[in-house]
């Protein structure tokens, strides 16, 4: 009688630029997944080519092929992670693509685009996942996450802006703020956090800044994310606390980032709004 070989799970990783497809593809396959990668990126990161069993290479403009690549490989689960381009360059056939995955939906916004794309892999039997499950210590807990702790005022700092930036995320303004002395300073809008960072530095210098997720996050794309061009800008604006959201935001590139903020003098914190802003 001849011995069964066991097959090993698998993985589809739709992966743009960026450290985080490599992220989770070496996770997974620690994990025993085999990976099956579809690179949407001009530039993949090297990471993902060794943690993948296969690597598929797809134009933007052909999106639509990732079903029948993934359905080809037996794929029935798999996560969307990396920073794809949407850009004008690519030209009419793009907003032809966009035009087929979301010829239902009401708008053409990224969120309506990828929660279109989202069904049309789930029409071929494949579920998108959370962006969280392979991240790792990519996300962080709860706490004081560098060698610096924000002082007792910097803390009433962190509670006050959560709370703000809770509000301003049920508005679907932003994910971020900045504030001191228990005032807000700056909301982060279309500009993205490093932007509205800077702008709070001209401000008010010495300013904590507090980012969270949506409230009704759609955690298989575009889950909130630092990283170390967030400690840079930071460190323009002499900010001096970063609080992101424990176990609902991405820390790209944690222990650089971490390393950066600890030479800049910034303390990075992890809260909860279930503990009203507390470790």
């Amino acid at each position: 009688m001849q011995a069964m070989v066991a097959v090993a799970p698998r993985l589809g990783l739709i992966a743009g630029e960026g450290e985080l497809a490599s992220c989770v593809a070496r996770n997974a396959s620690a994990l025993g997944m085999e990976v099956v990668a579809i690179s949407l990126a001009a530039t993949l990161d090297p990471g993902v080519e060794r943690s993948a069993a296969r690597v598929y290479r797809v134009d933007l403009r052909d999106a639509l092929s990732i079903m029948s690549i993934l359905k080809q490989e037996g794929v029935t689960e798999a996560v969307m992670i990396g920073k794809v381009w949407r850009a004008d360059g690519f030209g009419r056939r793009v907003g032809e693509t966009v035009e087929l995955v979301a010829r239902d939906r009401r708008d053409r916004t990224d969120v309506e685009v990828l929660l279109a794309f989202a069904e049309k892999l789930e029409g071929a039997g494949i579920t998108l996942i959370s962006q969280l499950r392979y991240l790792g210590d990519a996300v962080p807990g709860g706490g004081v996450l560098g060698r610096l702790a924000p002082s007792s005022s910097q803390w009433e700092d962190v509670r006050f802006g959560l709370e703000i930036a809770m509000r301003v995320g049920e508005a679907r303004i932003g994910q971020a703020v900045a504030v001191k002395g228990r005032a807000v300073v700056a909301v982060e809008a279309a500009e993205g956090t490093d932007a509205m960072v800077r702008r709070a530095g001209r401000l008010a210098p010495g300013c904590a800044v507090v980012k969270v997720a949506w409230p009704d996050q759609d955690e298989r794309f575009d889950v909130p994310a630092v990283g170390p061009g967030t400690i840079e800008a930071m460190q323009e604006a002499k900010a001096k606390v970063l609080a992101v959201e424990a176990g609902r935001t991405i820390i790209v590139r944690k222990r650089d980032t971490i390393g950066l903020a600890d030479e800049a003098g910034i303390a990075m914190v992890g809260v909860s709004r279930a503990r009203g802003g507390d470790a």
